[in-house]
């Protein structure tokens, strides 16, 4: 990918050596001798340029960046703390907060200001990184879900332009569908509606919930609540039930959208050959998307309405991202997140993006990604994207899956699906 944020590659590591030496040198742990241990599932080349910058800013650290297994990456890390040898830096998915409180230290004052991060950052990283006005994490990207869409498929079928909002991802669904003589899919529309064999099933609710307005969790977060009826222009409504009927909609036979079931391919490799003509994914899809979608689009995520006809509407996008935190049982604390505000600073989160080629988290680099088409969608959704509270949020996917399954299997209701639900979710809120 070739875009305005490649400087950084070249010139952005000069200029982090020249401003780091003046500043890390009097930001509270930079003079302390250390030999800091920080572990990620981030491939090493993410994070060579930054290491070693603030390396030679700060010669007496060394920081050793340890590359763990994703699939046991969570385990890895708790493990090791038992054990009392654990890592002084680790990244944490935005989700874990909650989770994983008790096991990291907040940034020390005379670092960052709680109003100087809100100021830095994209608003979801103030949700999901600040508990009691104290900031946990530093973000290093912010993913967001957008939709990949199929030119070729779309010019094919007479739509011009990619839908905007979820009625109109619904007709063109129609359009896109084909089946055969025997009713088998053709091609699919859009991967939508199971579990097994869409990549972010539970991340897509979640999205189309807080779209609807569904509260998640009560004031005061101690219990889930998105099984909770709401007044909508005098009727009884229940945004979370409609948001799981929409998406199951689209796996079910009976309905006019159906376009897809438990015997497709996975949603991603559908994508990539030309069985489904959109896709819902993050922008760590792109890689392997562009080389193998030759007339590609990207647009940003359906909306309930069009922000730009309806003024009383705003647009609601869901996040994913990883952010550097410091754990309980580092020595270092103080010098582990001098390095982690080091990692804040905009030269540092430009070189982390050149590699990654994935959205900055900073706002005043979403500007950088202009020239790349498809990036800088995902990058202006980080303005809109939220979250939410999820107390564990392996547990929470489990208990999504299974909300989905018995509504597109056809063994509950809807109703009785969500109520079972936020039961199983209070149960982890105790």
């Amino acid at each position: 990918m070739k875009y305005k944020i490649i400087i950084f590659t070249v010139v952005g590591i000069l200029m982090l050596l020249a401003v780091s030496a003046f500043i890390f040198g009097k930001k509270p742990g930079a003079n302390e001798k250390a030999s800091l241990e920080f572990w990620g599932t981030d491939p090493s080349s993410y994070w060579t340029a930054i290491i070693s910058a603030y390396q030679t800013a700060n010669p007496n650290i060394t920081i050793k960046y340890v590359q763990k297994n994703p699939s046991s990456y969570e385990k890895d890390f708790i493990n090791s703390l038992a054990s009392g040898t654990g890592p002084d830096i680790i990244s944490i998915n935005n989700t874990w907060l909650n989770k994983h409180l008790n096991k990291l230290s907040p940034m020390p004052g005379g670092l960052m200001s709680l109003q100087g991060f809100k100021n830095t950052f994209a608003d979801v990283a103030s949700i999901d990184l600040v508990k009691s006005n104290r900031i946990y994490g530093i973000p290093f990207y912010i993913d967001t879900i957008g939709l990949y869409y199929n030119k070729s498929l779309f010019n094919n079928a007479g739509i011009i332009n990619p839908p905007k909002t979820w009625d109109e991802f619904s007709e063109d669904i129609k359009q896109l569908t084909q089946k055969d003589g025997s009713g088998d899919f053709i091609r699919s529309g859009a991967a939508l509606g199971t579990v097994s064999n869409v990549n972010y099933a539970s991340d897509i609710l979640s999205l189309l919930m807080l779209q609807t307005g569904t509260p998640m969790l009560s004031s005061d977060g101690k219990k889930a609540s998105f099984d909770t009826t709401v007044s909508l222009q005098g009727k009884a409504f229940n945004p979370g039930e409609s948001a799981l009927n929409f998406y199951t909609s689209f796996a079910l036979s009976s309905k006019p959208v159906y376009t897809w079931n438990a015997r497709m391919p996975q949603a991603i490799e559908a994508f990539k050959t030309g069985a489904s003509a959109m896709y819902l994914g993050y922008a760590k899809d792109l890689k392997q998307i562009t080389s193998a979608v030759n007339n590609l689009g990207v647009a940003p995520a359906p909306q309930i309405k069009d922000s730009l006809k309806d003024s009383s509407y705003l647009d609601i996008n869901f996040a994913s991202y990883q952010a550097g935190a410091v754990t309980g049982i580092s020595t270092k604390k103080d010098t582990a997140w001098n390095f982690l505000f080091f990692v804040s600073t905009k030269n540092a989160q430009g070189s982390y993006i050149s590699a990654s080629h994935l959205p900055p988290a900073r706002k005043d680099l979403i500007s950088y990604t202009v020239s790349d088409a498809l990036l800088n969608i995902f990058a202006k959704q980080t303005l809109t994207a939220t979250s939410w509270a999820q107390p564990d949020d392996a547990e929470v996917k489990k208990i999504f899956e299974r909300m989905i399954n018995s509504v597109s299997l056809s063994q509950t209701s809807a109703k009785e699906a969500i109520k079972e639900a936020v039961a199983e979710t209070n149960n982890l809120l105790r």
